[in-house]
């Protein structure tokens, strides 16, 4: 066969939906998939939001914004928040904090996407994306609960500073929540109090997020089409 140069890989160059630089095939070895998933622009939370997964979510943010501040910021999220899948605490309501305040500095838009679960914090990285591209699959779930501390039975000083913090944290999540979802804090706190299931179609209806995104379309945008196009 006659050679017809260099052609594009089956993968798309905006793949699932970002934005970024083609990808010609090449001999050897494939390009790292976390390289690929930043050039495009998409950001991963795939575990629970331990400093570790925060420090690198941070440091990726940082790292788009400086690349070209004005381009939108696609955030995937399949977390159970700070709690493990035994509900035991195993991260920090700070660190998640830390992610949407440097959400809230930054210029680009975030195109957040619950790709299966956003549990508690998780759940509030969620709502605070761009109105209109808050995008959840057709199974995914979304719970929204207050914050936890570790059981203690130190002393007396001790247990009344993580009340202290447990307050000021449990305050700071029903703020940011009612920020993203749009809703009045008093009812916020009426429905985290208790914890609050959602499925895909309940979470738009209550406002985490706004449309079910559509798996055919997942494969990703040519270069002619509009960014408006990521989710449907």
């Amino acid at each position: 066969m006659e050679d017809a140069g260099a052609t594009r890989c089956s993968m798309s160059a905006r793949m699932y939906g970002g934005g970024g630089r083609d990808y010609e095939r090449r001999e050897g070895p494939p390009p790292d998939l976390p390289s690929i998933l930043l050039d495009n622009r998409i950001v991963y939370l795939g575990m629970p939001i331990v400093p570790a997964v925060s420090e690198l979510i941070i440091a990726q943010l940082i790292y788009l914004s400086w690349v070209d501040p004005d381009e939108p910021i696609y955030f995937y999220i399949t977390s159970s928040g700070t709690l493990d899948e035994n509900g035991e605490i195993v991260g920090s309501e700070t660190d998640a904090f830390a992610i949407a305040s440097y959400m809230a500095l930054t210029k680009a838009k975030y195109y957040t996407i619950n790709m299966g679960m956003a549990y508690g914090q998780a759940a509030l990285l969620l709502s605070l994306g761009h109105k209109g591209k808050r995008g959840v699959t057709e199974y995914s779930f979304t719970k929204i609960h207050l914050p936890r501390v570790h059981r203690s039975s130190g002393a007396t000083t001790d247990m009344w500073i993580k009340a202290k913090d447990l307050d000021l944290d449990s305050n700071n999540y029903i703020k940011l929540l009612a920020k993203g979802i749009g809703k009045p804090i008093e009812e916020i706190y009426e429905d985290v109090e208790g914890g609050k299931h959602f499925t895909a179609e309940t979470a738009i209806e209550y406002g985490i997020a706004d449309l079910v995104a559509d798996y055919s379309y997942m494969g990703g945008l040519d270069d002619d089409d509009d960014d408006d196009l990521v989710f449907l």
